[in-house]
């Protein structure tokens, strides 16, 4: 029971359980899609961040950035691995949250 407790809080409060780094109010600038990865210009953000487009949550991902642009609503996005939109290389997107008010 000890070893799994302390499993349990060190997975907890590892960098996986903070993988995520987020711009919680921002707009969509530009998009460009390619083949196989679509990539997103926020505004406040210098470079472009990826969409791979290799399975149906990051398809439909790029669904929700078109439609909040169209609709020139902000977004919450995340992104993985701790990257940020100041990252040296383009950060990869966990997810985006379509703000509606």
């Amino acid at each position: 029971m000890k070893v799994f407790l302390i499993g349990f809080f060190t997975l907890l409060f590892s960098q996986v359980a903070f993988s995520y780094e987020s711009n919680s109010n921002t707009k969509i600038k530009n998009i460009r899609v390619r083949p196989t990865v679509a990539y997103v210009l926020f505004e406040g953000c210098s470079r472009y961040s990826k969409i791979y487009l290799t399975n149906d949550y990051y398809k439909a991902m790029l669904s929700v950035a078109l439609t909040a642009a169209t609709a020139n609503k902000s977004v919450a996005v995340g992104f993985e691995s701790g990257q940020s939109c100041a990252s040296p290389v383009e950060p990869i997107v966990s997810y985006i949250d379509v703000k509606f008010l």
